[in-house]
Protein backbone atom coordinates (compact mmCIF):
# COMPACT_ATOMS: atom_id res chain seq x y z
CA UNK A 1 0.00 0.00 0.00
CA UNK A 2 1.44 3.39 -0.96
CA UNK A 3 2.13 6.31 1.39
CA UNK A 4 -0.53 8.33 -0.52
CA UNK A 5 -3.20 5.73 0.16
CA UNK A 6 -2.24 5.52 3.83
CA UNK A 7 -2.50 9.27 4.16
CA UNK A 8 -6.00 9.28 2.66
CA UNK A 9 -7.10 6.51 5.02
CA UNK A 10 -5.81 8.54 7.94
CA UNK A 11 -7.63 11.68 6.76
CA UNK A 12 -11.02 10.07 6.07
CA UNK A 13 -12.31 10.11 9.69
CA UNK A 14 -11.18 13.71 10.09
CA UNK A 15 -12.88 14.76 6.86
CA UNK A 16 -16.10 13.04 7.86
CA UNK A 17 -15.99 14.70 11.27
CA UNK A 18 -15.47 18.13 9.71
CA UNK A 19 -18.34 17.57 7.29
CA UNK A 20 -20.60 16.53 10.15
CA UNK A 21 -19.63 19.61 12.17
CA UNK A 22 -20.32 21.90 9.21
CA UNK A 23 -23.73 20.30 8.58
CA UNK A 24 -24.67 20.50 12.25
CA UNK A 25 -23.59 24.12 12.49
CA UNK A 26 -25.47 24.98 9.32
CA UNK A 27 -28.61 23.28 10.60
CA UNK A 28 -28.42 25.18 13.88
CA UNK A 29 -28.08 28.39 11.90
CA UNK A 30 -30.87 27.66 9.41
CA UNK A 31 -33.37 26.07 11.80
CA UNK A 32 -34.31 29.36 13.53
CA UNK A 33 -34.81 30.95 10.11
CA UNK A 34 -37.24 28.21 9.08
CA UNK A 35 -39.53 29.02 11.99
CA UNK A 36 -38.88 32.75 12.15
CA UNK A 37 -42.30 34.39 12.44
CA UNK A 38 -43.77 36.48 9.64
CA UNK A 39 -43.65 40.11 10.73
CA UNK A 40 -45.99 41.60 8.11
CA UNK A 41 -48.38 40.57 5.33
CA UNK A 42 -48.85 43.14 2.58
CA UNK A 43 -52.19 42.68 0.82
CA UNK A 44 -52.41 44.17 -2.66
CA UNK A 45 -55.56 44.47 -4.76
CA UNK A 46 -58.97 46.07 -4.41
CA UNK A 47 -61.14 44.25 -1.89
CA UNK A 48 -64.83 45.12 -1.74
CA UNK A 49 -66.48 41.97 -0.43
CA UNK A 50 -63.79 39.89 1.29
CA UNK A 51 -64.06 40.40 5.03
CA UNK A 52 -60.74 41.36 6.69
CA UNK A 53 -61.38 39.08 9.67
CA UNK A 54 -61.86 36.06 7.36
CA UNK A 55 -58.63 36.82 5.51
CA UNK A 56 -56.74 37.43 8.75
CA UNK A 57 -57.91 34.11 10.18
CA UNK A 58 -56.78 32.13 7.12
CA UNK A 59 -53.39 33.86 7.01
CA UNK A 60 -52.74 33.52 10.74
CA UNK A 61 -53.44 29.79 10.61
CA UNK A 62 -51.51 29.00 7.41
CA UNK A 63 -48.47 31.17 8.25
CA UNK A 64 -48.16 29.88 11.81
CA UNK A 65 -45.18 27.55 11.01
CA UNK A 66 -42.98 30.53 10.17
CA UNK A 67 -41.50 32.56 7.33
CA UNK A 68 -39.69 29.69 5.56
CA UNK A 69 -41.52 26.70 7.04
CA UNK A 70 -44.95 27.79 5.80
CA UNK A 71 -46.05 26.16 2.55
CA UNK A 72 -47.04 28.98 0.21
CA UNK A 73 -49.18 26.62 -1.85
CA UNK A 74 -51.27 25.90 1.25
CA UNK A 75 -51.55 29.61 2.01
CA UNK A 76 -52.72 30.21 -1.57
CA UNK A 77 -55.28 27.38 -1.38
CA UNK A 78 -56.64 28.65 1.92
CA UNK A 79 -57.06 32.21 0.67
CA UNK A 80 -58.64 31.12 -2.63
CA UNK A 81 -61.17 29.05 -0.68
CA UNK A 82 -62.73 32.28 0.63
CA UNK A 83 -66.05 32.87 -1.17
CA UNK A 84 -65.17 36.15 -2.88
CA UNK A 85 -61.53 35.45 -3.80
CA UNK A 86 -60.98 34.66 -7.47
CA UNK A 87 -57.19 34.28 -7.39
CA UNK A 88 -54.30 34.82 -5.00
CA UNK A 89 -50.59 35.24 -5.78
CA UNK A 90 -48.23 35.00 -2.83
CA UNK A 91 -44.49 35.40 -2.39
CA UNK A 92 -41.88 35.84 0.34
CA UNK A 93 -40.19 39.21 0.75
CA UNK A 94 -36.96 38.95 2.71
CA UNK A 95 -36.27 38.89 5.50
CA UNK A 96 -39.69 38.27 7.12
CA UNK A 97 -42.58 39.62 5.04
CA UNK A 98 -45.26 38.04 2.87
CA UNK A 99 -46.78 39.78 -0.15
CA UNK A 100 -50.29 38.72 -1.14
CA UNK A 101 -51.95 39.96 -4.32
CA UNK A 102 -55.69 39.26 -4.46
CA UNK A 103 -58.29 39.45 -7.20
CA UNK A 104 -61.94 39.32 -6.20
CA UNK A 105 -64.74 37.68 -8.14
CA UNK A 106 -67.13 39.85 -10.13
CA UNK A 107 -70.76 38.79 -9.81
CA UNK A 108 -72.77 38.90 -13.06
CA UNK A 109 -75.98 37.13 -12.00
CA UNK A 110 -77.82 35.48 -9.15
CA UNK A 111 -77.73 31.69 -9.36
CA UNK A 112 -80.38 29.41 -7.86
CA UNK A 113 -81.76 30.61 -4.53
CA UNK A 114 -78.58 31.39 -2.62
CA UNK A 115 -75.72 31.72 -5.08
CA UNK A 116 -74.08 34.02 -7.59
CA UNK A 117 -72.32 33.53 -10.92
CA UNK A 118 -68.92 35.13 -11.34
CA UNK A 119 -67.53 36.54 -14.59
CA UNK A 120 -66.18 33.08 -15.47
CA UNK A 121 -69.73 31.70 -15.04
CA UNK A 122 -68.67 29.68 -12.02
CA UNK A 123 -71.24 29.56 -9.19
CA UNK A 124 -70.24 30.57 -5.68
CA UNK A 125 -72.24 30.94 -2.51
CA UNK A 126 -71.45 33.90 -0.24
CA UNK A 127 -73.42 34.36 2.95
CA UNK A 128 -75.02 37.64 1.89
CA UNK A 129 -76.13 38.45 -1.64
CA UNK A 130 -78.80 41.07 -0.98
CA UNK A 131 -76.69 43.75 -2.66
CA UNK A 132 -77.02 41.88 -5.96
CA UNK A 133 -80.79 41.64 -6.22
CA UNK A 134 -80.73 43.91 -9.27
CA UNK A 135 -78.71 41.35 -11.24
CA UNK A 136 -80.64 38.78 -13.30
CA UNK A 137 -81.80 35.66 -11.49
CA UNK A 138 -80.78 32.49 -13.32
CA UNK A 139 -81.31 28.83 -12.51
CA UNK A 140 -80.58 25.46 -14.04
CA UNK A 141 -79.17 22.00 -13.37
CA UNK A 142 -75.52 21.60 -12.31
CA UNK A 143 -73.21 22.24 -15.25
CA UNK A 144 -75.72 24.36 -17.19
CA UNK A 145 -74.40 27.74 -16.03
CA UNK A 146 -72.79 28.74 -19.33
CA UNK A 147 -75.77 27.59 -21.39
CA UNK A 148 -78.27 29.46 -19.21
CA UNK A 149 -76.15 32.62 -19.34
CA UNK A 150 -75.89 32.49 -23.14
CA UNK A 151 -79.63 31.95 -23.55
CA UNK A 152 -80.29 34.81 -21.14
CA UNK A 153 -78.22 37.13 -23.34
CA UNK A 154 -80.25 36.07 -26.39
CA UNK A 155 -83.54 36.53 -24.53
CA UNK A 156 -82.50 39.92 -23.15
CA UNK A 157 -81.50 41.28 -26.56
CA UNK A 158 -84.69 39.99 -28.16
CA UNK A 159 -87.05 41.39 -25.52
CA UNK A 160 -85.33 44.69 -24.80
CA UNK A 161 -85.75 45.56 -28.48
CA UNK A 162 -89.43 46.17 -27.74
CA UNK A 163 -89.19 47.46 -24.20
CA UNK A 164 -89.38 44.33 -22.05
CA UNK A 165 -86.76 43.40 -19.47
CA UNK A 166 -86.33 39.76 -18.41
CA UNK A 167 -85.23 39.46 -14.79
CA UNK A 168 -85.54 35.67 -14.28
CA UNK A 169 -84.59 32.80 -16.58
CA UNK A 170 -84.84 29.17 -15.54
CA UNK A 171 -83.93 25.89 -17.23
CA UNK A 172 -85.74 22.86 -15.83
CA UNK A 173 -84.05 19.51 -15.49
CA UNK A 174 -86.08 18.11 -18.38
CA UNK A 175 -84.99 20.95 -20.70
CA UNK A 176 -87.89 23.42 -20.62
CA UNK A 177 -87.29 27.17 -20.39
CA UNK A 178 -89.30 29.72 -18.44
CA UNK A 179 -88.71 33.40 -17.80
CA UNK A 180 -90.17 36.31 -15.92
CA UNK A 181 -90.60 39.82 -17.26
CA UNK A 182 -89.86 42.66 -14.84
CA UNK A 183 -93.20 44.16 -13.75
CA UNK A 184 -94.90 41.61 -15.97
CA UNK A 185 -95.91 37.95 -16.30
CA UNK A 186 -94.14 34.63 -16.29
CA UNK A 187 -93.51 33.16 -19.75
CA UNK A 188 -93.41 29.42 -20.44
CA UNK A 189 -91.23 28.89 -23.52
CA UNK A 190 -90.98 25.10 -23.54
CA UNK A 191 -88.10 22.92 -24.74
CA UNK A 192 -88.18 23.53 -28.49
CA UNK A 193 -88.31 26.50 -30.88
CA UNK A 194 -87.03 28.95 -28.29
CA UNK A 195 -86.23 31.80 -30.68
CA UNK A 196 -89.49 31.37 -32.60
CA UNK A 197 -91.45 31.47 -29.34
CA UNK A 198 -89.66 34.66 -28.34
CA UNK A 199 -90.63 36.29 -31.62
CA UNK A 200 -94.24 35.20 -31.15
CA UNK A 201 -94.17 36.68 -27.66
CA UNK A 202 -93.69 40.07 -29.27
CA UNK A 203 -97.02 39.72 -31.05
CA UNK A 204 -98.68 38.76 -27.75
CA UNK A 205 -97.32 41.90 -26.13
CA UNK A 206 -98.42 44.07 -29.05
CA UNK A 207 -101.97 42.69 -28.84
CA UNK A 208 -102.29 43.24 -25.08
CA UNK A 209 -100.09 46.21 -24.17
CA UNK A 210 -102.66 47.95 -21.97
CA UNK A 211 -103.48 44.77 -20.03
CA UNK A 212 -99.92 43.45 -19.77
CA UNK A 213 -99.73 44.11 -16.03
CA UNK A 214 -102.93 42.08 -15.50
CA UNK A 215 -101.42 38.90 -16.97
CA UNK A 216 -99.94 36.36 -14.57
CA UNK A 217 -98.64 33.83 -17.11
CA UNK A 218 -98.27 33.38 -20.87
CA UNK A 219 -97.87 29.83 -22.15
CA UNK A 220 -96.03 29.82 -25.50
CA UNK A 221 -95.70 26.03 -25.77
CA UNK A 222 -98.58 25.70 -28.22
CA UNK A 223 -97.37 25.30 -31.82
CA UNK A 224 -100.04 27.56 -33.33
CA UNK A 225 -100.97 29.90 -30.51
CA UNK A 226 -100.62 30.73 -26.84
CA UNK A 227 -102.60 30.70 -23.60
CA UNK A 228 -102.96 33.55 -21.12
CA UNK A 229 -103.63 33.25 -17.40
CA UNK A 230 -104.90 36.44 -15.82
CA UNK A 231 -104.22 37.83 -12.39
CA UNK A 232 -107.00 37.12 -9.92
Amino acid sequence: MSRYQLRLDWLNPLILTLVFIIIAAGYKFIQPLLYWPVSEVRVLGKLEHTRPDQLQYVLARSLLPGFLASELSEVKSGVEALPWVDSADIKRVWPEQIELRLKEKQAVANWLQNGLLDSNLVPFFPKDQKAFESLPHLAGPPGSEEKVWQVYQTVRQELEAYGLKPDVLSLAGYGAWSLHIADGPWILLGKDHLEANLRRLKSVYEKLPERWSEIRLVDMRYPNGFAVEWQQ
